[in-house]
């Protein structure tokens, strides 16, 4: 995604009566850190609203940023009184320079957002993102060939760069980084950070707090429908009925000429990753980790790498 940051459709008054708050806080990625955990964290919080789905891709889907913002709007439910804070997530958002412009546009309409970005050991995040493009069938290579091939797997991963975008229109205190490490190891301490910063009640606990989430567990059999196709059935019929009823025509459809039941072939591959090639990926990291550690403090251990 790239372009003008300026909303083709801005205008007011525009059948907005039963729609719901703009955003006042986004997770913004990192993809494969843990973000579906995180989101489930917030959604289950009772002065906290998201929509219905958790990306509704305004900023980086062209076809939606040209509806409008009012298109937007309408994505969030109407929040009743106790509703303290609004957001979404889509780890999108910090897939620069794939998505470029992204923070620009978040800017253009929601320019006191707080934003929140969970970050990962980079080197595991990569194994997890490679694992997941092999069971959805997008990567044939060997792990040790793709994650250099393809610049996706080391620029997600360069999170003080993916940081930089937004640094660059948005002040620093409207950003909050934490790792999935100190997630998983400490959850009450980390949600309280997160349940405070985006200004809900600190001291709530999620029922399931103890529990993680996977976005792919939840939908095992979309791994059949191309991801190209989803794409275009979204952008056409972006989060509808329409575009449920579609995509599992379209499944039906596969598993008539595969003779496939449906869900990933079997678990993700195994990657065991020697110390050598850790060493090289962390070689091509350590400048981004560096700068990382002036978002985490001086406690950051920074991987291993820097």
């Amino acid at each position: 995604m790239t372009g003008d940051a300026r909303d083709p459709h801005l205008r007011a008054g525009t059948g907005v009566a039963t729609a719901g708050r703009l955003p006042t806080f986004l997770l913004i990625g990192a993809m494969k850190a843990g973000t579906t955990s995180l989101y489930h964290y917030l959604s289950a919080h009772p002065q906290v609203a998201t929509p219905r789905y958790k990306a509704p891709e305004f900023f980086v889907a062209e076809s939606n940023w040209h509806r409008g913002i009012d298109w937007y709007r309408r994505q969030f439910p109407p929040p009743g009184p106790e509703i303290l804070a609004v957001g979404e997530a889509s780890n999108l958002y910090t897939k620069y320079p794939r998505y470029a412009g992204v923070p620009a546009r978040i800017a253009t309409h929601l320019p006191d957002v707080r934003l929140v970005y969970v970050v990962r050991d980079p080197v595991s995040r990569i194994r997890s993102h490679y694992q997941h493009r092999v069971a959805e069938g997008r990567e044939k290579a060997a792990f040790a060939e793709a994650v250099f091939a393809d610049p996706a797997y080391l620029d997600y991963s360069r999170y003080a760069l993916q940081i930089e975008q937004y640094l660059e229109h948005f002040p620093r205190e409207q950003l909050l980084v934490i790792t999935s490490e100190e997630l998983r190891s400490d959850r009450q301490v980390t949600m309280r950070r997160v349940y405070d910063f985006i200004g809900v009640d600190p001291d709530f606990a999620p029922a399931d707090l103890d529990r993680d989430f996977y976005r792919t567990e939840d939908r095992p059999a979309r791994s059949l429908v191309p991801l190209r196709v989803r794409r275009g059935l979204k952008r056409r019929f972006p989060r509808t009925r329409r575009f449920k009823e579609l995509e599992s025509n379209t499944l039906s459809r596969i598993r008539r000429v595969t003779g496939r039941s449906g869900g990933r072939t079997g678990p993700p591959p195994r990657v065991d990753i020697a110390d050598a090639l850790r060493e090289r990926i962390g070689a091509v990291l350590a400048d981004d980790v560096r700068r990382l550690r002036a978002h985490l403090g001086p406690d950051f251990d920074g991987w291993g790498i820097a």
